[in-house]
C-alpha cells in the first residue's frame, strides 16, 4: 500500500486501510456463483424468478426470461444509468426493477450486445441467498473469502443483507 488514505489530514494509506471496493466485488460475487453452480445449488441458464419467487421480467419484452449468465455477462438488460443502480433506504429491490427505466426497451435478455449495468449484481445476491436460504455478506465468506484465507467483506454491515431488499416484506 502507497499514498494517502486521507488528503485532508494527510493521512498515509496502508495495507488496513478501508477502500471502496467498487466493480471488483462483481468478480468475486461470480466466484461466488460458480461455487455454487459446481455445487448444483443454482444452474446459469435458469430463470431466475424460480429462485426469487416473484418475476423478474423486462416489460418491453415480458416472455424473455433472466438468467444468471445473461446478470453476470450483463446482457440482462438491466440498465442503471445515473443513480438508478442505488436502491433507496426503504424501497426494494423489486420495487427498483418495477421502475421501468431500468429497462433497456430496444434490447431483449440475452443476444449478442452487451450493457454494463450495476442492478445485474444486487439480483444474483438476491439469488444466491434464496437458493441458499443463507445472508449474502455470511455466503460469500464461506464460498469465497475463508476458502481463500481472505481477510475481506463484501461490505454489508446491516444484518438482513439483500434477502430484506428483494421483496416487499415477503423475507
Amino acid at each position: 500500500a502507497e499514498g494517502l488514505a486521507d488528503r485532508a489530514t494527510g493521512r498515509r494509506a496502508t495495507a488496513d486501510s478501508p477502500v471502496r471496493v467498487a466493480s471488483i466485488s462483481k468478480l468475486i460475487t461470480a466466484l461466488g456463483v460458480m461455487r455454487l453452480v459446481d455445487a448444483r445449488v443454482l444452474d446459469l441458464d435458469r430463470d431466475v424468478s424460480d429462485y426469487l419467487g416473484w418475476r423478474l421480467r423486462n416489460p418491453a419484452f415480458p416472455d424473455a426470461p433472466i438468467t444468471l449468465r445473461l446478470l453476470l455477462s450483463h446482457r440482462s438488460s438491466l440498465i442503471d444509468g445515473g443513480e438508478l443502480y442505488v436502491i433507496p433506504l426503504g424501497e426494494t429491490l423489486r420495487g427498483r426493477l418495477a421502475d421501468p427505466r431500468t429497462w433497456d426497451a430496444r434490447h431483449a435478455p440475452g443476444g449478442d450486445w452487451f450493457h454494463y449495468a450495476n442492478l445485474n449484481f444486487p439480483v444474483v445476491a438476491s439469488v444466491m441467498e434464496a437458493a441458499t436460504g443463507e445472508r449474502f455478506d455470511r455466503l460469500m465468506q464461506r464460498l469465497v473469502f475463508r476458502p481463500l484465507r481472505l481477510d475481506a467483506s463484501t461490505g454489508v454491515s446491516e444484518p438482513g443483507s439483500m434477502a430484506r431488499t428483494t421483496s416487499q416484506g415477503s423475507n
